[in-house]
């Protein structure tokens, strides 16, 4: 996977769930989702900012 992909993803989901469901299908075998989770909860708030 790369940048370009994680990017997209962040900008087309709007909740931090459907950032880590579409992240784990995109990696299934991401060993620590808890990091995964906050940078998500992250950009979403992010997001609401702007």
């Amino acid at each position: 996977m790369n940048s370009a992909t994680v990017t997209q993803t962040f900008a087309e989901e709007t909740t931090t769930a459907d950032i880590v469901a579409r992240m784990v299908d995109l990696c299934p075998g991401w060993e620590n989702r808890r990091i995964l989770w906050h940078s998500a909860k992250a950009a979403t708030a992010r997001k609401a900012d702007q």
